[in-house]
């Protein structure tokens, strides 16, 4: 798939935005809100905030490029130009919370995920969604059918499911106390007890 490469002039600065094919429609809307900031908002190298993840405006030869945090390496410390996965990630987040007709409550993508040994083994998995996350944590729980492990869980940032599991991202923006059922990549069903 190819890149697009989307250019404005917003509030008198020019502003490069470059998404995979088929994301230009999500990467307009990200054009859209950047032009909403106040004017002298578009500073080189600020970062901000969207939605699971975070868009920083990188100074290069007179345009401020819009980047994502490098999820391929390094996203605590690098940045990379193609804003696709933020994209990608935030538009099926966003499709499953409309679904179900709830406010999304997106977690970042730095904050902790729980899971019970034999998740990654599993093919069906449950998460949950404690109802009051606390800072730095998702509120999530990853559990594998059976589960009577006495072993510890892990905990590892959200992130880390783009290598691990990506289809379970698409459910983590339900608010707390939503539970979700997954086979493979397929979601097969979520609800909120009680």
């Amino acid at each position: 798939m190819g890149l697009a490469r989307l250019e404005r002039s917003l509030h008198g600065v020019h502003v490069v935005l470059t998404c995979e094919d088929g994301a230009e429609d999500q990467g307009e809307w990200v054009m859209e809100v950047l032009g909403q900031l106040p004017p002298g908002g578009l500073i080189p190298g600020r970062t901000l905030r969207f939605g699971w993840s975070s868009i920083r405006l990188e100074p290069r030869g007179g345009a401020l490029v819009v980047t994502e945090p490098d999820f391929e390496g390094d996203p605590l410390n690098g940045w990379h130009d193609d804003i696709t996965v933020t994209l990608r990630v935030q538009g099926s987040m966003l499709e499953t919370a409309q679904e179900v007709e709830v406010e999304p409550r997106f977690p970042r993508y730095t904050d902790k995920v729980t899971a019970v040994p034999g998740w990654e083994q599993s093919p069906r998995v449950a998460l949950a969604r404690a109802t009051a996350p606390e800072a730095a944590d998702s509120g999530w729980l990853i559990v594998p059918p059976g589960s009577l492990s006495h072993a510890p869980s892990e905990q590892f940032p959200v992130f880390e499911l783009l290598r691990r599991r990506p289809a379970l991202l698409s459910a983590l923006a339900l608010p707390g106390g939503w539970v979700v059922e997954f086979d493979g990549d397929t979601l097969l069903g979520y609800g909120r007890p009680g």
